[in-house]
């Protein structure tokens, strides 16, 4: 039986606390996953976790289901006490289970029902825009997700817990240098800019199509502004100048949602 760990200064403790920086992160291709419901979902899409740490006396049944599950795949499952899960959490309130996963490798399928939808995020440095952004494009069925440079690390704690679970299913790259070419060159590069003419609905979103969204300060570089083949805005009233880049950006997806549902005359997103 596992001995229960009650020191600040384990090993095991260190180096998950050490994944809260990015440079140790991306060297360990690790991030922390601190949601009961996150961990559940995906260890149910096929990712097995490299360690889990759980709190005996936190724990629930439908978590110590979780934690006899995750032993099961192969993961390492480590008891600890109140204060040492404290310590690898970065939650006021922890839940009693917290895992190690690897980077997630989800490779980008082209659709074969439809056409295909992306979401190009630029220089966006808030992380709670980020993971609902991401949580959003999952929803709304878009295909895959490209971070430019200057974009909030995606495995932030902050953005994995507003992504609900996302990493695990949407594929999400981050882009070194500049789009691959079959992402700039899509029929149309709209970008996102509350200054626009043109409104958001007045896209044909049925066809395949690239979504910008840049910094609420900033907006887009000039490099994807010159990609845009539609600049478009979300019409506003009441005095509201421009929405944040989470709400702005889960609105427009779910109206190419929307339009693709009433062209191909199902309820459900295809992908």
């Amino acid at each position: 039986m596992t001995r229960t760990i009650t020191s600040r200064r384990h090993p095991l403790v260190a180096y998950a606390r050490s994944l809260r920086d990015r440079q140790t992160r991306e060297r360990e291709r690790a991030f922390v996953v601190e949601a009961p419901k996150i961990i559940a979902d995906a260890l149910a899409a096929g990712f097995r976790p490299h360690l889990l740490f759980y709190s005996p006396q936190r724990i629930d049944a439908e978590q110590s289901r979780l934690v006899q599950r995750a032993e099961r795949l192969g993961a390492r499952v480590v008891p600890v006490s109140d204060e040492v899960l404290g310590l690898v959490t970065e939650t006021v309130t922890p839940q009693g289970i917290v895992a190690i996963f690897p980077y997630p490798s989800r490779e980008f399928r082209h659709p074969s029902r439809e056409s295909v939808l992306f979401l190009v995020i630029d220089r966006l440095q808030d992380p709670g825009n980020l993971g609902t952004l991401l949580r959003s494009a999952l929803g709304s069925g878009t295909h895959a997700v490209f971070l430019l440079p200057g974009t909030v690390d995606p495995y932030n704690g902050k953005v994995v817990r507003a992504a609900a679970g996302a990493h695990f299913h949407l594929p999400i790259v981050e882009v070194a240098d500049e789009l691959p070419p079959w992402v700039r060159h899509a029929d149309q590069f709209v970008v996102a800019d509350p200054r626009a003419a043109m409104t958001y609905d007045d896209v044909d979103w049925t066809r395949p199509s690239v979504l910008a969204i840049g910094s609420e300060a900033h907006g887009v570089s000039p490099a994807v502004r010159q990609l845009a083949t539609h600049v478009v805005a979300i019409p506003l009233r009441g005095g509201v100048e421009s929405l944040n880049a989470a709400v702005a950006g889960s609105i427009i997806l779910f109206e190419a949602a929307r339009q693709r549902r009433k062209a191909t005359g199902v309820t459900t997103i295809l992908r």
